[in-house]
């Protein structure tokens, strides 16, 4: 079996083990309040979409591909949610035991969730980089794959807030409940939850992979710092401080500024690598070297073929794909081995 198929399986057997987790943890609450549930679930849809959309666009010069972006979201929707489920609480109930009850209820989410929940994201992100090494190939796909990954894992986590927020207030007005759950998980702190923060996680899984997983020191240490500054992120955010909305939201603008900044870097880097790669690709086919260049953006694509006769703008097109996936494959080529 090769490592793709590999890596393939444990990926069905973990989003199925998942699901069944979360499912069997869910099911009562669904039974007890199934309005509630399905208002929970057409919210966090459109927010679900409008999200898949707008990660997938930002991801420079192409998307990525409709199959890899499915298969991060169901990572995090159902494996890494339905497993941290199980994981939370063994780990939580440790900080109990070592800090006191009250220590281990006030500091055991900012202490846990950094561990299990960005540690268990962060290897959906790794074995779709195996199972489908074309999918993943650098630094910006990583952040990419990354990003839906936390956002799958969002999702659910805020229809399972959503519910158990209707059984703290006593199921008196479950659909009031499930709104203000939904509005502050979404509207105030969404732009800088999950989604982000395995984002950067994932950067460092495409730092390695654009390496074929033999990284220099330099770049070794670059992701293993990601990765930390992801959990310290995750552990800030849940911490006990700043807990009143502004707080919350000084804590979601430093979450998403920290992303933010991440991929400014990463699609800097690739911008200029495809555009260099454009140049040489543009070059054995006789084409003009701003005439290629231009071709690294959406824009610049679709002004070229604006350019061209109507009769000849699908064959232009195609052209233009194959000279975006040559770049492509020659900018995501692994750096020189260190010395």
């Amino acid at each position: 079996m090769t490592a793709s198929l590999a890596a393939a399986a444990v990926f069905a057997l973990l989003c199925v083990a998942g699901a069944v987790s979360t499912a069997v943890r869910t099911a009562g609450l669904i039974r007890a309040f199934p309005v509630e549930a399905l208002l929970a679930v057409a919210a966090l849809a459109v927010m679900l979409a409008a999200g898949v959309w707008v990660l997938r666009r930002i991801r420079p010069v192409r998307p990525p591909g409709a199959a890899s972006s499915a298969a991060a979201v169901l990572w995090g929707a159902a494996a890494a949610t339905g497993l941290a489920l199980i994981a939370n609480d063994a780990l939580l109930s440790v900080w109990n035991v070592l800090l006191g009850v009250p220590a281990g209820t006030a500091w055991g989410p900012s202490l846990t969730a950094p561990l299990n929940e960005e540690l268990l994201k962060l290897a959906g992100v790794v074995i779709l980089a195996v199972a489908a090494p074309s999918a993943l190939r650098g630094p910006v796909d990583g952040f990419i794959l990354g990003a839906l990954v936390g956002l799958g894992f969002q999702v659910v986590e805020n229809a399972l807030y959503a519910l158990n927020t209707v059984v703290l207030q006593g199921a008196t007005a479950g659909g009031v409940s499930v709104l203000v759950s939904l509005a502050l998980r979404i509207v105030v702190t969404g732009a800088g939850s999950h989604w982000a923060m395995t984002a950067i996680a994932g950067t460092a899984v495409g730092l390695l992979a654009a390496a074929r997983w033999r990284p220099g020191p330099r770049r070794a240490w670059a992701a293993g710092l990601l990765v930390l500054f992801a959990m310290a992120l995750h552990g800030f955010f849940n911490a006990p401080v700043l807990s009143s909305l502004p707080g919350a939201v000084a804590k979601t603008a430093v979450v998403f500024t920290s992303a933010l900044l991440v991929y400014l870097v990463v699609r800097a880097g690739y911008r200029r690598r495809v555009r260099n790669a454009l140049e040489a690709e543009g070059a054995a086919v006789d084409l003009h070297r701003s005439d290629a260049r231009e071709l690294a953006t959406r824009h610049g694509r679709r002004a070229a073929l604006h350019r061209i006769p109507a009769p000849d703008r699908p064959t232009a097109a195609r052209r233009q794909l194959r000279l975006l996936k040559a770049a492509e494959r020659k900018a995501a080529e692994p750096p020189e081995a260190p010395r």
